[in-house]
């Protein structure tokens, strides 16, 4: 009977704990995951949802019924009916969960070209899967132009999404091409209900993701080893496949809607005020110039402007007081930078026939 009692007095403060973590949790650290499995992009956010983000910065923000980090669709309609309406794709800098809407680089360069600029960016997506989030949002959004926010990593996000190609017996060139939702997330499927009810599930899920995800060396990012094979757009295997994947995506963009790309690059900050961009976006950057070359696609590209704000104010544009400065996703320094490079780009694409 003793050793009952102690049971149930140990389970009740276990489940205790639990209660009380799950309400920290939720008032100062984040909300129960927002997200639901898609079967050709993986988790993406459900409409009308509360999202705090804590990890970087701390911005608490509601999605609109689209699950966009974007104005109601009310709002975005009425703004259509006296100015062109840009769509703007990206990843998570684009997406800018990190930062109060306002202050993200579309929401500021709309206010500057004034042009009515939608968010669509989605974490952890990228130029493969952009056809089909156009498609998804394009009869409710009914946009005039397209931008598509560009970022190191993107090809090599683009080397693990699971895609076919189809392509006419005898010929090389693509003629379609299909992506689905990778392993991890449709496994991360199975855990969905339990997720949108537990911050402390959600938690543990992030976290796991986040021991199991890629590595990658850190001494990539440093300009000595900025090789002539680093330097060089040429392929290693398997990239003709994938850059030739990311061009057919681009290309069927372009041919339902006036596009045009912006490259945002990264930088690491060194000792003496010194701003230098990373290797693997050196080599992003310089493949996706070589791809809008050959598609005729506009390319607009961040980079002066970001370093302008550098040598200005001599604070790093990634980063935050809660993480480490010059890592991780845009402050609002880099969201204004990057606001006025998109407006050049909102402008140029809008005047588009």
């Amino acid at each position: 009977m003793r050793q009952s009692a102690i049971l149930i007095r140990l389970a009740a403060i276990f489940l205790l704990l639990l209660a009380g973590t799950e309400i920290v949790l939720r008032q100062w650290v984040l909300t129960p995951s927002r997200q639901t499995f898609d079967p050709q992009l993986g988790f993406t956010y459900l409409g009308n949802q509360d999202i705090l983000h804590t990890r970087e910065g701390r911005a608490r923000i509601t999605l609109n019924s689209l699950g966009l980090n974007a104005p109601p669709l009310d709002t975005i309609h009425a703004a259509a009916q006296n100015r062109p309406t840009v769509l703007v794709l990206g990843d998570s800098y684009t997406e800018a969960l990190q930062v109060p809407r306002e202050t993200n680089f579309v929401s500021l360069a709309a206010q500057a070209s004034g042009l009515n600029l939608v968010n669509a960016g989605r974490s952890g997506l990228g130029p493969l899967h952009y056809p089909e989030i156009f498609g998804q949002l394009r009869a409710d959004i009914v946009p005039d132009a397209l931008i598509i926010c560009l970022t190191q990593g993107d090809i090599q996000d683009a080397r693990r999404t699971p895609y076919r190609v189809v392509r006419t017996e005898g010929e090389r060139a693509i003629s379609g091409l299909s992506v689905t939702a990778s392993t991890n997330s449709r496994l991360r499927g199975y855990i969905e209900p339990l997720i949108h009810h537990s911050a402390l599930a959600t938690l543990i899920m992030r976290r796991a993701a986040l021991v199991l995800g890629g590595w990658q060396w850190p001494w990539e990012d440093w300009p000595f080893f900025d090789t002539p094979e680093i330097r060089s757009p040429a392929r290693r295997a398997g990239d003709d496949d994938v850059y030739s994947a990311i061009m057919f995506q681009l290309a069927t963009l372009n041919s339902q809607i006036p596009t045009a790309l912006l490259y945002i690059p990264t930088f690491r900050y060194a000792a003496g005020g010194v701003m230098i961009e990373t290797a693997q976006s050196r080599r992003d950057r310089r493949a996706f110039e070589t791809m809008a070359a050959e598609l005729s696609l506009p390319l607009f590209q961040a980079g002066a402007a970001m370093r302008a704000s550098y040598a200005r104010d001599s604070f790093p544009l990634t980063g935050f007081d809660n993480a480490t400065l010059g890592h991780g996703h845009l402050n609002e320094r880099g969201h204004a930078a990057v606001a006025q490079t998109l407006a050049q780009a909102a402008r140029a694409v809008a005047d588009r026939p």
